[in-house]
């Protein structure tokens, strides 16, 4: 485990998704007995294909928290992705959703704290992101110096 951790840092996962990934490669350990690496692509191939059928959602995220963690995996391990046959996932291209000056005028007029009409502006005028805004310091710094 420690291996893994060290390596995370490595490769620039934060620790929630190194998470996400140990527990679907370990679901994938206890439902077959064996660790990953000494599976048959095939069994992975059924049980991503089970995974798929299973999940209801659209983002299907457990079943790609699976690949991405059996990658992670064999990148640690030094295999090639090829190794288990692991299919690749094609990245969703979508359009960022843009609010009308309309919009956002109402947004503020509803704002009743200038706190969050100030970081409603700021997402808007500046194109910022929400996370982007969340780690905004301000830090007051006396002119006179």
């Amino acid at each position: 485990m420690q291996r893994f951790e060290r390596n995370i840092s490595i490769l620039g996962r934060s620790k929630r998704t190194f998470d996400n990934y140990s527990r679907n490669v370990a679901a994938l350990a206890l439902h077959f007995g064996k660790v990953p690496t000494e599976l048959d692509p095939e069994d992975i191939k059924d049980y991503l294909f089970e995974l798929q059928k299973r999940s209801k959602t659209p983002s299907q995220s457990y079943f790609k928290h699976t690949v991405y963690g059996l990658r992670f995996l064999l990148k640690t391990e030094g295999l090639p992705y090829s190794y288990l046959h692991l299919p690749a996932i094609p990245k969703v291209k979508k359009l960022p959703t843009i609010l009308s000056r309309e919009e956002i005028w109402r947004m503020l007029q509803s704002a009743e704290l200038l706190k969050h009409k100030l970081l409603i502006g700021l997402i808007y005028g500046c194109g910022l992101r929400c996370m982007e805004v969340r780690n905004i310091k301000l830090h007051t710094q006396d002119a006179a110096q």
